[in-house]
């Protein structure tokens, strides 16, 4: 049974699966997306232009512009890997009696793809979604409710999860790797910065240096 905490919640990218760069970008780049356009929206974001939901609505667009399908972002994707550990440490965790949680402002088509396995001891999983049709074009994105900004989002959907499990942020643990990160890193009762930006490292509660998820298993008891 869980000791102090009850639910461990990560970030997808860098976390989960081991990939630096945010899959937007990286699909971005592969699929010869304008990079003008992309970095445009991406700053307007940044400066406060325009939400998160309108950017990741205006780079959905961009690919449906450009004819993008579910296969040539699979081919995109399946570059990745996933984490060294990841899988164990579900299922321990899992096994031990955590509740998981999946928060993450990436894409569902990863988590499908390299996660599948393991989907099903996820309680909670938010993340955006692509639509396509029965032909794999794309058609749409949706963006879950509660996601409206970026790292202070995250910290709001932690708080909207624990509320559902009747416990409190205190009796979460959060795992994740890069400044968006920092709101809901701080927000958990436990904050463990893996592999992570020297700025969240130091906001975090533990910091782990080695890329394998296990070493969570040694501090979540």
């Amino acid at each position: 049974m869980p000791g102090k905490y009850k639910l461990v919640a990560f970030d997808v990218d860098g976390t989960l699966i081991d990939e630096m760069q945010f899959v937007w970008v990286k699909i971005h780049q592969d699929l010869g997306m304008d990079p003008e356009k992309v970095g445009q929206a991406r700053d307007d974001f940044l400066n406060g232009c325009i939400t998160f939901r309108e950017w990741a609505d205006y780079d959905t667009n961009l690919w449906i512009r450009n004819g993008v399908t579910k296969h040539m972002i699979e081919k995109s994707i399946v570059k990745f890997s996933v984490m060294e550990g990841a899988i164990d440490t579900i299922k321990e965790l899992h096994r031990r009696g955590y509740k998981l949680a999946i928060i993450s402002g990436g894409l569902d088509i990863v988590v499908n793809h390299f996660l599948s396995n393991v989907k099903k001891y996820f309680s909670h999983i938010v993340i955006n979604q692509l639509k396509f049709d029965d032909e794999g074009n794309l058609k749409g994105i949706d963006i879950p409710p509660e996601y409206d900004g970026w790292g202070e989002s995250k910290q709001i959907v932690l708080k909207t999860i624990a509320d559902k499990e009747g416990i409190s942020t205190e009796d979460c643990v959060f795992v994740g790797d890069s400044n968006n990160d920092m709101d809901v890193i701080k927000e958990a009762g436990l904050g463990i910065a893996f592999n992570a930006t020297p700025e969240l490292s130091e906001a975090a509660d533990i910091v782990i240096k080695k890329k394998d998820l296990r070493e969570i298993l040694k501090i979540i008891d």
